[in-house]
C-alpha cells in the first residue's frame, strides 16, 4: 500500500538511508542528504540509518554459513529488533556476479555482497526508498531482483520525500521551519526564475508611468509558475498511488491545467515584448512567439538576441511539445490506458492521438530523446508516462521563460529620455529568499 494514499489506509514513508555508502557524496548529495535527515524528524517519515546517529540504526550482522542466514537489527530508541535474511548464499552469487567475478570470497565481490545485504533488509523491513550511492545498486537498480527495492539516489530521493512531505501540508525549509504552501511555491518559483528579479522590477517600475497594466502581465507570469509547479505536483502525488481509472482521470485533470499555465506564461512574456519593442503588428493580443510574422516584427524592431532565442528551432520544438497536447483541449481529449509489464505493478500512460503523433516523435526525438519526454512506442502506437513528461515540461519551459525573460531589453518599456531607476537585479538575502534556503527548496521540490 503507498505511503502517498490518505484516510484509514494512511502510513508513514519509509526510508533508508544507506550512510556507509556516503563517502563520496557531492555537495548537490550532501544538500540533499541534508534535507532527508531534516525531514526524518517528522513524524510522517521514518527513517532508519547503515550508520549509528540519531536515526534508528540498521545494523547488519555476520553470515551464517551452517543456516544460510544473515541477522540484522534495527535499533530504535534503545529497543532492539532482530531479523534476518534468508538464501544469503545467492545473494553472495549475485554480488560476485555484479562484481565481475567467478569467487564470491574475492575482495570485490564481499564489497558487493554488503550493499546487497543492506538492498535485502531494507525489502526485508518494507521500506519504500534505499538512498544510497552504492554503484552496483545504483546500476542493477532496474534488473528483475533488484526492481523492488527502489533504489535511489539522495538526489532523487529528495525530490521524492519532499513531494510526499507536500502532500502531507509539510512545506519545510530547513530543520522545522516551514514557509507554508503559498510562500513555498512562490519562493521556488522565483529561484527557478532568476532573470525574472530585473525582468518584474521593470514591470513594476514602467507601470507606474505608462499606466497600461504591464505590473500584472508581468505578474501573472509568476502566479502561473507557481500553479505550474503546483499542478505538476498534484500529478506526482497521483503517480506515487497504486494506478488505476480513478488515479489517471486526476492527473490528467492536473495535466491539462498545467499546459494551459505554461501556454499563458509564454503568452504574457510575448505580450510584454510586444510593448518593450513598440510592434504594431500584428496587434498585441496575437502576439505569440509561434507566429512567425510576429519573431520577424521583433526583429525588425531591434529584438536581436529575442530574436534568436524565439526563432531558434530548439525553442521552437519546445513550444510544438507544449502546444501539441494543450492543444487537445479543443478538440478529441487525451485517452489514458493502464499498462502492467512482467512482474511489475500497473502503470499509466496517455495515448498520443494519430493527428499529434508524427509531430511529437519527430520533434522530441530532435530535441533529445523520446526517454528524455517519457515517450514510449507501445502496441504500434506512441503513449508517454504523464509525471515524467510533466516534470520534463516544466523543467525546460521554466528555462526557456527565464532565457526570454534575459534577453528582453525590459528598460525598453520606459519612455525615452526618461531615468530609469534601480532594478532589483536578485533575491534580497534574507531568511525566505536567501541562497540557503532557496538552495534547499530547489532540492526538495
Amino acid at each position: 500500500m503507498s505511503a502517498f494514499l490518505r484516510g484509514n489506509s494512511e502510513r508513514p514513508l519509509r526510508v533508508t538511508l544507506h550512510s556507509s555508502s556516503f563517502s563520496s557524496a557531492s555537495d548537490e548529495d550532501s544538500e540533499a542528504i541534508n534535507a532527508l535527515h531534516d525531514l526524518s524528524r517528522f513524524s510522517e517519515i521514518q527513517a532508519v540509518d547503515t550508520e549509528a546517529g540519531k536515526l534508528p540504526h540498521l545494523q547488519i550482522g555476520t553470515f551464517k554459513a551452517e543456516s544460510q542466514e544473515i541477522p540484522f537489527i534495527v535499533t530504535n530508541r534503545g529497543q532492539e529488533t532482530e531479523l534476518k535474511i534468508t538464501q544469503a548464499q545467492y545473494w553472495a552469487e549475485l554480488a560476485a556476479q555484479l562484481a565481475g567475478q567467478t569467487d564470491p570470497q574475492y575482495h570485490d565481490s564481499k564489497v558487493v555482497f554488503l550493499d546487497l545485504v543492506v538492498a535485502r533488509a531494507h525489502n526485508h523491513l518494507g521500506h519504500d526508498l534505499l538512498v544510497t550511492l552504492s554503484r552496483p545498486l545504483l546500476d542493477n537498480r532496474t534488473q528483475s531482483n533488484m526492481s523492488t527495492i527502489n533504489i535511489r539516489t539522495p538526489i532523487e530521493a529528495a525530490k521524492i520525500v519532499g513531494l510526499f512531505a507536500r502532500s502531507r501540508e509539510t512545506y519545510t525549509c530547513r530543520g522545522r521551519v516551514s514557509l507554508g504552501r503559498g510562500l513555498f511555491y512562490w519562493v521556488l518559483a522565483r529561484h527557478r526564475l532568476p532573470s525574472m528579479w530585473r525582468y518584474f522590477s521593470g514591470c513594476i517600475e514602467a507601470d507606474a508611468i505608462r499606466k497600461d497594466g504591464t505590473l500584472y502581465l508581468g505578474q501573472s507570469i509568476l502566479v502561473r509558475a507557481v500553479r505550474a509547479l503546483e499542478a505538476r505536483d498534484g500529478i506526482g502525488m497521483q503517480f506515487y498511488l497504486a494506478q488505476g481509472n480513478n488515479t489517471r482521470d486526476a492527473i490528467m485533470y492536473h495535466f491539462d491545467y498545467l499546459t494551459l499555465l505554461l501556454v499563458g506564461v509564454f503568452d504574457a512574456e510575448a505580450r510584454i515584448a510586444h510593448r518593450v519593442y513598440g510592434v504594431t503588428q500584428p496587434q498585441e493580443r496575437n502576439a505569440s512567439f509561434r507566429r512567425k510574422d510576429y519573431w520577424e516584427a521583433l526583429g525588425h524592431n531591434g529584438a536581436t538576441n529575442l530574436y534568436n532565442t524565439i526563432s531558434g528551432q530548439r525553442f521552437q520544438d519546445l513550444l510544438t511539445l507544449l502546444h501539441e497536447l494543450r492543444n487537445t483541449i479543443h478538440g478529441a481529449t487525451l485517452p489514458t490506458t493502464g499498462y502492467r509489464g512482467f512482474a511489475r505493478q500497473e502503470e499509466s500512460y496517455v495515448t498520443v492521438l494519430p493527428d499529434y503523433r508524427q509531430a511529437l516523435w519527430q520533434v522530441a526525438t530532435r530535441y533529445s530523446s523520446l526517454d528524455h519526454w517519457g515517450l514510449v512506442e507501445q502496441r504500434n502506437e506512441l503513449w508517454f508516462e504523464p509525471y515524467s513528461y510533466a516534470v520534463t515540461l516544466v523543467d525546460d519551459c521554466f528555462k526557456a521563460a527565464d532565457t526570454i525573460a534575459a534577453t528582453t531589453e525590459i528598460d525598453k518599456l520606459f519612455p525615452s529620455g526618461h531615468s530609469i531607476p534601480p532594478l532589483a537585479d536578485q533575491p534580497p538575502e534574507d531568511e525566505i529568499f536567501g541562497k540557503r534556503t532557496r538552495h534547499r527548496l530547489a532540492i526538495l521540490g
